[in-house]
C-alpha cells in the first residue's frame, strides 16, 4: 500500500483530501505544519508523493519543501501544492523552483486529484520496480565480479601449482638421476673387493681343506656363503640401475611368452629342486618387456631357491582383475 503524506493547517482540508482519495486505498500521514511534516519525513522517508498546501503559518509550503529536498534521500519524493486560484503566477514559478511537480487548485475537483495522484502514484511503482530491479542487477553483477576475481585467483593458484609440480619433477628426476648413478658406481665398486674375498676363501678351502679344523671350515663355508649373497644384493642393484636407466618403453606384450622364456632359463633349478610349476592362462598386458622378465625370474627363482629342503616346492602363477585390470600373481 503506498504512503502519501498529507501537510495542511486545517483539519477540515487534510480530512476532505484523504476522503476523496479514499477508495484508491492509499496509507495516509497527516501533518498540521511544515515542522509536523519534517518530523514525518526523519522517520519515515518511503513516500510516494507529498500532498500540501501552500500557505501555512511559520513555515510556508514553499519554505517547507526546500527543507524536504535539502536531505539526499527524499528528493525523489513527488511534492503537489494545493493552492488557491488567485495565487498569481509568481508563486506558481516559486513553487516549481521549490520543487514542485504539479499544483491542484481550489476548490479542489475530485476527478483531477484522483487522477493527478493516480498518475504519480503509476510512476512511483514503476520507479520502485527499476529500483529493485537494479539493485538485483547491482547484486548480480557483485556476484559476478567476486566470482570472476576468484576464478582470476584459481587461475593463477593452478599456474603455481603447476609450476611447483613441474619443479618438483624435475628435481625428483634429478635426484633419481644422482641415486641411479650412485648405486651404479658403488655396487660396480663392490665387485672387485668381494671378488677378491671369495678366491682367497676359496683357496684356502681348496689348499688348506685338510689341515684346516672343523670350525675354520665352517667359518669359511659362512664366508663363501654371504659372499654369494652379496654377490646377488650387488648384482640386483646394478639391474635395477640399468633398468632405471633405460629408455625402452611398453609394449603390449604376452605374458605366458614371458613366462616360458623364464622357464626356460630356469629349466635347471626347477629339476634340481624337483619344483612344479602350475600356470593359468595370463592376459597380454602394456609393459617393459625386460623388467617383467626379471621380476618373473627373481621371483620364481626366490621361490624355489628359499623352499624348504624337504618339500618339492610347488610355485603357481594366476591372473586376477583388480578393477577391470587384469593382474599377475605368484603363489
Amino acid at each position: 500500500m503506498q504512503k502519501i503524506l498529507l501537510v495542511d493547517d486545517r483539519e477540515d482540508n487534510l480530512l476532505s483530501i484523504e476522503t476523496i482519495l479514499a477508495s484508491d486505498s492509499y496509507n495516509f500521514y497527516k501533518a498540521r505544519s511544515g515542522k509536523e511534516a519534517l518530523k514525518i519525513l526523519l522517520k519515515e522517508t518511503d513516500f510516494a508523493m507529498i500532498l500540501m498546501d501552500v500557505k501555512m503559518p511559520n513555515l510556508n509550503g514553499f519554505e517547507t519543501a526546500t527543507l524536504i529536498y535539502a536531505r539526499e534521500k527524499l528528493r525523489n519524493i513527488p511534492i503537489i501544492f494545493i493552492t488557491a486560484n488567485n495565487d498569481g503566477e509568481e508563486n506558481v514559478f516559486k513553487g516549481y523552483k521549490a520543487g514542485a511537480v504539479d499544483y491542484i487548485y481550489k476548490p479542489i475537483n475530485p476527478d483531477l486529484l484522483r487522477a493527478k495522484v493516480g498518475v504519480f502514484i503509476e510512476i512511483y511503482k514503476k520507479n520502485h520496480r527499476l529500483r529493485q530491479h537494479e539493485q538485483k542487477l547491482l547484486a548480480t553483477n557483485i556476484h559476478l565480479a567476486k566470482e570472476i576475481e576468484e576464478r582470476a585467483k584459481s587461475e593463477a593458484q593452478v599456474k603455481e601449482l603447476n609450476r611447483q609440480l613441474m619443479e618438483n619433477i624435475r628435481q625428483l628426476k634429478a635426484s633419481n638421476e644422482e641415486l641411479d648413478n650412485f648405486a651404479y658406481i658403488a655396487s660396480h665398486d663392490l665387485q672387485e673387493p668381494l671378488r677378491k674375498i671369495r678366491t682367497f676363501s676359496d683357496l684356502l678351502i681348496n689348499r688348506f681343506r685338510n689341515e684346516l679344523p672343523v670350525q675354520a671350515k665352517e667359518f669359511l663355508d659362512k664366508i663363501d656363503k654371504s659372499s654369494q649373497r652379496m654377490q646377488l644384493l650387488i648384482d640386483d642393484i646394478l639391474s635395477f640401475s640399468r633398468f632405471s636407466n633405460s629408455e625402452e618403453s611398453f609394449v603390449r606384450t604376452d605374458l605366458n611368452k614371458v613366462l616360458q622364456s623364464v622357464l626356460s632359463d630356469l629349466d635347471v633349478a626347477v629339476k634340481e629342486k624337483n619344483a612344479q610349476i602350475e600356470a593359468t592362462v595370463l592376459p597380454k598386458v602394456s609393459i617393459i618387456p625386460v623388467m617383467m622378465h626379471q621380476l618373473f625370474q627373481n621371483l620364481i627363482a626366490n621361490a624355489i631357491k628359499f623352499s624348504k629342503p624337504e618339500v618339492d616346492p610347488i610355485v603357481k602363477i594366476t591372473c586376477e582383475k583388480v578393477q577391470g585390470v587384469a593382474l599377475p600373481g605368484i603363489i
